[in-house]
């Protein structure tokens, strides 16, 4: 973590992004471009993929000067499983492209993300599932299944999916994580619908 970077030196950042991005009259997406791009998204994040490389702790006093400033922030009901989920596992263990590829557009929200674990005959039990994923002779995986009770997937532009990739290892193992493209040809999404008529998950 950066030293130089104080509560003082996050504000002082903060009002800079205000003056120069007012938020009563910049775009929404701009303004969260701009957030982004000034370190102030997620500031425990590293220098150039939205943080400072600053104690988390930080992220308050960026929080409160937005909040008094009435500043546009993302949709966490929207980009939730991005945020909490696809983000951290990127930035942990993704290549330095893929950071620099998904990190910024998940957190504007320009690209959507949902979760694809749950399966019909295993519910939330991971150890169950049944999808699988093998490589074909180009070295690409091939993903072969079905998931159940996932939010937004009709609005995502990429999921985080599981898979079983060693069926010979036991149940808790042989288990990979992807990033799957929804857009793909070889995806499905189908509603379940509600009594109600609306379908909140798919």
């Amino acid at each position: 973590m950066s030293p130089a970077v104080d509560a003082a030196e996050v504000r002082r950042r903060t009002r800079e992004l205000l003056a120069a991005y007012p938020p009563a009259t910049t775009d929404r997406t701009d303004f969260l471009k701009a957030r982004f791009d000034a370190g102030l998204a997620w500031v425990h994040y590293p220098v150039g993929l939205g943080g400072l490389d600053a104690p988390r702790s930080l992220q308050q006093a960026v929080d409160a000067e937005l909040a008094a400033a009435d500043a546009p922030d993302n949709d966490p009901r929207r980009i939730g499983i991005g945020l909490g989920m696809a983000a951290p596992t990127i930035l942990g263990f993704g290549t330095d492209e893929q950071k620099r590829r998904f990190l910024r557009p998940l957190w504007v929200g320009e690209e959507v993300w949902c979760q694809l674990f749950s399966e019909p005959g295993a519910g939330s039990d991971l150890a169950a599932l049944a999808t699988r994923a093998v490589r074909d002779e180009t070295g690409d995986w091939i993903v072969d299944g079905q998931k159940v009770w996932t939010s937004s997937a009709h609005l995502a532009r990429w999921a985080i999916l599981i898979a079983r990739t060693d069926p010979d290892l036991p149940k808790h193992r042989g288990i990979t994580y992807f990033i799957c493209d929804m857009t793909d040809p070889g995806v499905e999404v189908r509603p379940l619908r509600q009594i109600t008529g609306e379908a909140e998950f798919n």
